[in-house]
């Protein structure tokens, strides 16, 4: 586990086929407020996914275990880390004194969307389709290139893809996770704390409209769109990213 910094401790989630030092340059801008801690998500096997077991499920003891670890009442995190730390703070509604999301993959906040569920569950099929007949590639090509932009995957140092590959067991279990929530807007009455959404301008048009979903269902949240970020937004908007977690609580980005 990483860790950074002076102050109240925070915890840092990171998202699908990424590592804690994915969070380095925000923790780096937030060093002088918080102690920071950006913990690696457990191994999954290839049997869990297949057994139809999802990574929210088996992580929210793991998240668990890192909120006591380190004390955090500040929990920040992204992507699919964003959705399996939603879900924890909707689980301990009085653990937290901060929650930032960014992008989180709560598919299930688009229920009402026709289209874009529809969507999400055709995408839903055909990946998770592919890693069940070990199809391993072409289903981790299409979920990069998906938040990436076509021809991302392609372009990556053999060395990463190959760092990509050897982790499909959790990014299966990811993917049925965001395809299998059933997070509601009655739900988020629970969130008392204090809770701040994030996006990238350019991301995808199924994680906006989730984001915007969540702001509808959080009208006192802070909600900042990062212009000319994509979904990747932790290293190239590091800055804005960090100006939106420790800002004081009355000021909006």
């Amino acid at each position: 586990m990483l860790q950074l910094g002076r102050g109240p401790p925070a915890v840092l989630v990171h998202g699908s086929a990424d590592k804690p030092t994915t969070w380095l340059p925000v923790m780096q801008a937030l060093s002088g407020q918080f102690t920071l801690y950006a913990p690696g998500l457990a191994e999954i096997e290839p049997w869990q996914p297949a057994a139809g077991k999802l990574a929210v499920n088996l992580d929210l003891p793991w998240l668990d275990a890192v909120m006591a670890e380190t004390g955090a009442r500040v929990l920040v995190a992204h992507s699919y880390g964003a959705l399996l730390a939603l879900r924890w703070a909707l689980l301990h509604p009085n653990a937290l004194d901060r929650l930032v999301l960014l992008e989180p993959i709560c598919w299930g906040m688009l229920a009402q969307d026709g289209t874009a569920r529809q969507k999400l569950q055709e995408l839903r099929d055909l990946c998770l389709l592919a890693f069940a007949r070990g199809a391993i590639e072409p289903a981790t090509h299409w979920l990069v290139d998906y938040w990436n932009g076509d021809g991302f995957y392609a372009g990556l140092p053999e060395r990463i893809r190959a760092g990509l590959l050897a982790l499909y067991a959790r990014t299966w279990a990811e993917v049925a996770s965001g395809g299998g929530d059933h997070t509601h807007a009655s739900e988020l009455a629970r969130l008392t704390m204090d809770v701040r959404l994030l996006a990238g301008e350019h991301s995808t048009a199924e994680s906006l409209a989730v984001m915007h979903a969540l702001a509808a269902a959080l009208p006192h949240a802070p909600f900042a769109v990062l212009a000319g970020a994509t979904h990747q937004c932790l290293k190239s908007h590091a800055a804005q990213v960090a100006a939106a977690v420790g800002m004081p609580k009355q000021l909006h980005v």
